[in-house]
């Protein structure tokens, strides 16, 4: 159980570091490039706003009206606004007085002279003497017709004069385009691969480190639980000897009726865990007649309708002694059953045919016949071969057929070797066997 414990709890950690993993990973390789375009942006912007600053304070040293008075200091600042253009890779370029109004613009000349007052980043900038840069969507009515050339880098730069703000220059650059990553794919996607190495490593490690304290803690756990059920079943062993020792005709009977009903059971090929069931409940099956009083264990007469009732509760009793032992429960399926009869005539509750479990009526035939052929209170043993005549005269009424023809097989020299084992080597190993089964099952649910 634990090996399979310890695959299954492998498996499930392998999986889940294995998708944890992978989806980290994929987390990663998704975001990273946002983040390094949105850092490319930024240093564009940075970039952008640095070179205007340089070209107002090395080349624009007049006001912006002179633009429009002064044919000569037009030309001349043309001519560097050009080259400008040129070196910034710019696709528009503007200049506005203080108070809004375009005095040049390098492609929009039908806008010149206009004062646009709904332009906040230009009133910003004129306002509070500071640099203001922005993604521009082209959506302003100063802007609109450069929406051919996609996303742009708007930058608005004050002109200062002897401390005063006395107009503001206005350019436009084209956006670096997430493409432009392609470059940066090769350096993401190794990043990524390295890091799901390195996490899927980090993950198994520790579920692997986890895995083996658990199953530490299990072996330790189901290495407790065994004992403490074979400290459960010594007691009970216990209880059963001391009921054999209480009726000393039937010393022997709980063991010889395990032998023979594996005997039997493995004859008509029922499964493991009914074969342990079977085992286990044979060995108990009495324990309830420890309740039972010695006048009545020992009356060598017939019984009195009163005294034949507490016989008959010897089932409840057994059923209320192993109640609440949980490994010991598979036992009452012979404990409740094992006096109930093929045509439904038994007791306590009157089950017939293959209503009553298989295990019960196995040890219903084993149980009657070890009692036939042993020495009681109230009568002698019978002879091997007449007590196998009784259990045939059972057939269909009292026994299940099918079980009965099975057992009429059994000779009486393998019957006397059985006894013979059981004499050399006891019982116990087997239904020890039997109960580990049961707690290894128990566990495993």
């Amino acid at each position: 159980m634990a090996n399979r414990f310890a695959d299954n709890l492998t498996t499930t950690f392998f999986r889940r570091s294995l998708w944890i993993a992978l989806i980290f990973c994929g987390i990663i390789s998704l975001t990273v490039p946002p983040v390094i375009y949105h850092y490319h942006i930024h240093q564009y912007e940075l970039e952008s706003a640095e070179i205007l600053n340089r070209f107002i304070s090395e080349d624009l040293c007049f006001r912006p009206e002179y633009l429009m008075e002064n044919q000569r200091s037009r030309d001349a600042a043309v001519e560097h606004i050009n080259v400008f253009m040129k070196f910034g890779q710019l696709v528009e370029f503007k200049l506005w007085t203080a108070d809004a109004t375009l005095v040049y613009a390098y492609n929009a000349k039908e806008l010149i002279g206009k004062k646009f007052s709904d332009n906040s980043k230009l009133h910003e900038a004129l306002a509070s003497g500071e640099t203001v840069v922005e993604l521009e969507s082209s959506d302003d009515d100063d802007s609109r017709y450069l929406r051919d050339h996609g996303k742009l880098v708007e930058v608005y730069a004050p002109i200062i004069s002897e401390g005063k703000v006395i107009g503001a220059v206005e350019v436009y650059r084209a956006a670096p385009k997430f493409t432009l990553l392609k470059t940066h794919i090769a350096l993401v996607l190794s990043i990524t691969v390295i890091l799901f190495i390195l996490l899927y490593l980090l993950l198994s490690g520790q579920f692997r480190r986890a895995t083996t304290e658990l199953l530490g803690y299990d072996e330790k756990l189901e290495k407790a639980y065994s004992n403490l059920g074979h400290s459960y079943f010594d007691t009970i062993r216990s209880l059963i000897k001391a009921l054999e020792l209480r009726d000393m005709e039937t010393e022997g009977h709980s063991e010889r009726v395990v032998a023979l009903s594996i005997f039997v059971g493995e004859r008509l090929g029922i499964t493991k865990p009914d074969l342990d069931r079977l085992v286990l409940g044979s060995y108990l099956h009495d324990i309830g007649k420890i309740g039972v009083p010695d006048s009545i264990l020992h009356k060598p007469g017939p019984l009195t309708a009163g005294e034949y009732e507490k016989i008959r509760s010897h089932v409840e009793k057994g059923l209320e002694i192993i109640g609440p032992i949980e490994f010991l429960e598979p036992a009452a399926e012979v404990i409740r059953y094992h006096h109930e009869k093929w045509d439904g005539s038994g007791y306590n509750e009157g089950l017939r045919g293959t209503g009553i479990p298989v295990s019960a009526r196995i040890f219903a035939v084993v149980d009657v016949f070890d009692a036939l052929v042993s020495d009681r209170p109230y009568r002698s043993s019978m002879a091997f071969d007449a007590a196998k005549e009784v259990i045939l005269g059972g057939r269909g009424n009292h026994f299940d057929p099918d079980i009965v023809d099975l057992f009429m097989a059994v000779t009486e020299s393998e019957y006397e070797a059985l006894k013979s084992e059981i004499a050399t080597n006891g019982i116990h190993h087997t239904v020890n066997e039997a109960v580990a089964n049961l707690l290894s099952r128990i566990n495993g649910s």
